[in-house]
């Protein structure tokens, strides 16, 4: 009877699995607004969640350090010692992290402000003065500077189209947009409010949900797929706090660089240029391009000759981050070469946005070595070879002794790119 209800079990779990594998694909959009409404009702849980993630180092190491001075600085012990611990740490933590991002909003709001401000102001001079530039440039080529101009003209009226429908709506447009703005910034400070409230309370007994956490997950899996459950669950926790954080501080870094340089050079809208480069250098790989051509577009319009040489600066500048900066700060946190990390770009970017642009290089990590594990496990059930270089030149395997069979004549190529494959999967 065993046997059977085994069979059985078996069964109606396959049905269950395809029949909601069917209901995925046919109902896709059902399924997205479903998801969407999910994620917007527990999104002050998410961002609680992302917060104490956050938090989380600075909250230990100051929590470690002030037990440390309460047991031996002052004397005291027991439960009411790490109580007072864990209150200062938890206050210091989140008065530092606030006092941090309002000082950081003071210094870049009101030069933000005064940017943009001059930007739209001066923008009917520019535009002209670009034209009488361009005609200049273009006087002894009548036909590409027709065409050149003709181009310009689209571009204008495109421009004051955009204006006119978009930044300078009806007044009962402009009030629905106030209305909306309004709600939103109203529901989106709640979500921050709640989530900071999450926050504190999942750093306060963060112990005790880990361990109930872990409880759970053995008693469904076991011992050794708890296990294997658990060592994927350090490893993303390594590879997650190591290239999000890494990130930040580098594009941090090149944020303050481009502070001190673009004033040096007197580039123009230097703050507002500083701040897009900064945050677009976030996203891996494609960060520095996109962040590029919006700057790029806003200094040509008042100095073209100076968007050249902003062109070669963000040039030295990316080069410097890509090749020096960006491996000191991140090391080899993911362990993947450059066309996997385009691809998990693409990809995740594709399916969730500016967040998958920024997640998925980690994400992706992850999902590659769950990936070359359960290769590397087939390989060993198979009683095949592990090791890359064993199927550099390989003719065939020997179905006996399950060893590679070589080519005759093996090229040296071919042991380099072994060697890099094996740099690349970890092996």
């Amino acid at each position: 009877m065993k046997k059977y209800f085994g069979w059985g079990a078996t069964v109606v779990v396959v049905g269950a699995l395809t029949l909601l594998i069917f209901f995925c694909i046919y109902k896709f959009d059902a399924l997205s607004a479903s998801i969407s409404t999910l994620v917007s009702i527990l999104m002050p849980v998410i961002l609680g969640i992302g917060i104490a993630y956050v938090l989380s180092p600075a909250y230990n190491w100051l929590r470690k350090k002030l037990r440390r001075l309460i047991y031996k600085g002052m004397g005291w012990h027991g439960r009411r010692a790490l109580y007072c611990a864990d209150i200062l740490a938890m206050t210091i933590t989140f008065l530092g992290a606030g006092a941090l991002i309002v000082g950081l909003l003071a210094l870049l709001i009101p030069q933000l402000i005064a940017s943009v401000t001059s930007f739209v102001s001066a923008l009917p001079t520019n535009l002209m003065n670009f034209s009488r530039t361009l005609q200049t440039l273009l006087a002894n080529n009548p036909e590409l500077e027709q065409n050149a101009m003709s181009l310009y003209a689209q571009m204008v009226n495109y421009t004051e189209e955009w204006i006119q429908t978009s930044l300078a709506p009806s007044v009962q447009d402009a009030l629905s947009y106030l209305s909306v703005g309004l709600m939103s910034t109203i529901t989106w400070m709640k979500n921050v409010l709640i989530g900071i409230i999450v926050a504190i309370y999942l750093l306060a007994g963060k112990e005790k949900f880990l361990r109930q956490l872990t409880r759970c997950l053995y008693a469904v899996f076991g011992a050794r797929w708890g296990n294997i459950v658990m060592e994927y669950a350090r490893y993303a926790h390594q590879t997650f706090s190591g290239f999000i954080g890494g990130k930040l501080i580098d594009s941090f870094i090149i944020f303050l660089i481009c502070c001190v340089a673009l004033p040096i050079m007197q580039m123009p809208y230097a703050m507002l240029v500083s701040v897009i480069v900064g945050v677009t250098n976030i996203i891996p790989f494609f960060g520095p391009f996109i962040g590029a051509i919006p700057s790029f577009i806003i200094i040509l319009i008042e100095d073209p000759i100076k968007s050249i040489y902003f062109l070669i600066y963000i040039l030295a500048l990316q080069q410097f981050d890509g090749n020096i900066l960006g491996p000191k700060i991140l090391g080899n946190s993911t362990g993947m070469s450059s066309f996997w990390v385009l691809f998990s770009i693409l990809l995740f970017g594709g399916l969730f946005g500016f967040v998958g642009m920024l997640i998925g290089v980690p994400l992706f990590a992850i999902l590659r070595r769950i990936l070359t594990d359960i290769i590397s496990h087939l390989l060993s059930y198979k009683r095949l070879p592990l090791p890359v270089t064993a199927y550099v030149g390989l003719d065939h395997i020997d179905e006996e002794t399950r060893q590679p069979v070589q080519r005759v004549c093996v090229q040296a190529d071919d042991t380099a790119e072994a060697a890099d494959d094996k740099t690349d999967s970890g092996d």
